[in-house]
Parts: C-alpha cells; sequence; structure tokens
C-alpha cells in the first residue's frame, strides 16, 4: 500500500474542498501561455490582459509512475528513499500552500512532463551540491517564504528543515506520511 499517496490524496482533497467552500470554484492556476496538463480542466482568458494570460481551472490527477528518478538514481550511484519516488510519482498538480502551527509554505509538485524534467535537473543539482559539500542527501519537497527548503532525508525518511548548502537544523517529522497528514492546505497563491 503506498501511504505516501493516501496522505497525500487526503491533502489535495482537502485543498479542493477548501477552495470549493470558499471560492466555490476549481484552483487556478495562471501563466503567460498555456501550460498543458492532465490536471487541467480549462483555460479562461483573463479579463486583466486579454491574449496574453490565461487562468487554467486544474485539480489533481492521479498518475501511475513506476520509478520517475531512476535515471538519477542511476547518475548518483544510489537509491531515492522509497517516499520522494511515491510523493512525486502520485500525481499531476500544482503546488500548493500549505501550513501547520509552526511553519507555512510551498508544497511542490510536478504539473507536467515538462515540469517534471525541470524538477528532475534540479533535485541532481540540489544533490550534487549536497554531495560536494559532503552534507547528509536530501531532495526538496517544498520552500518556505524566507531562505528554507522541505527536504526529505535520504537516509532516515524524516522531513527537515535546512538552508541551501548547510546540514537540515530541525526535524519537522520522523516521516513523511506523518508530515502530510498534519498539514493544512491554505488559499494563498503558489
Amino acid at each position: 500500500m503506498n501511504t505516501i499517496f493516501l496522505a497525500l490524496e487526503s491533502l489535495l482533497t482537502r485543498y479542493l474542498n477548501l477552495h470549493k467552500a470558499e471560492r466555490d470554484s476549481l484552483p487556478t492556476a495562471q501563466f503567460e501561455e498555456p501550460w498543458p496538463s492532465p490536471c487541467v480542466i480549462s483555460t479562461l482568458e483573463s479579463d486583466e490582459a486579454p491574449g496574453s494570460s490565461n487562468i487554467q481551472l486544474w485539480r489533481p490527477v492521479k498518475r501511475e509512475a513506476d520509478n520517475i528518478f531512476a535515471d538519477l538514481e542511476k547518475a548518483l550511484e544510489r537509491p531515492f528513499h522509497t517516499d520522494i519516488r511515491q510523493f512525486y510519482g502520485s500525481f499531476w498538480s500544482n503546488g500548493i500552500c500549505v501550513e501547520r502551527d509552526d511553519i507555512n509554505f510551498s508544497l511542490i509538485q510536478v504539473w507536467n512532463e515538462e515540469d517534471q524534467e525541470q524538477l528532475k535537473e534540479n533535485l541532481l543539482g540540489h544533490a550534487f551540491a549536497r554531495i560536494k559539500g559532503r552534507l547528509p542527501l536530501t531532495f526538496f519537497i517544498g520552500c518556505t517564504g524566507g531562505n528554507d527548503m522541505l527536504c526529505l532525508d535520504n537516509d532516515s525518511g524524516q522531513v527537515v528543515l535546512e538552508k541551501p548548502g548547510r546540514k537540515a537544523h530541525k526535524v519537522l517529522s520522523p516521516t513523511l506520511e506523518t508530515f502530510l497528514l498534519s498539514l493544512q492546505p491554505t488559499l494563498d497563491t503558489y
């Protein structure tokens, strides 16, 4: 059983329910050009900038991704924690803003294939920097409005808070599943 999928599904469902209750709508994403995604329901032209900006109504879509990081694991010559593979491989979705009593942040998700490739490049760069700095291998899952990143520790599976190029300075949760279940979605713009 994929517990990360279930915890993420619960969080995304709460996010959709919040949008329905507060805005009577699906969530929206705005891009200069339409950026196709399996989770786009419809695209509306923006009243503020007709012809140049588009608002896309979307909802998360389950995906059947095996291991989207197989090539990165081979390049780094080490396996990735199962939780990070499940986290990024469970849904097509825009990122969302979330909070709990000790932190507010943006939770990263994968919008489409192109976004997935950009994510992989960024994760690889992050991993190389961690290895070069002789720091524990982590993979980011979110970021705060400041300089902190929320990461999954590849060895322990803990969710940690860290600054780029530094060791984690706070453990937020012993597991990703527990962490995801502790979050509350917000209507802040991603």
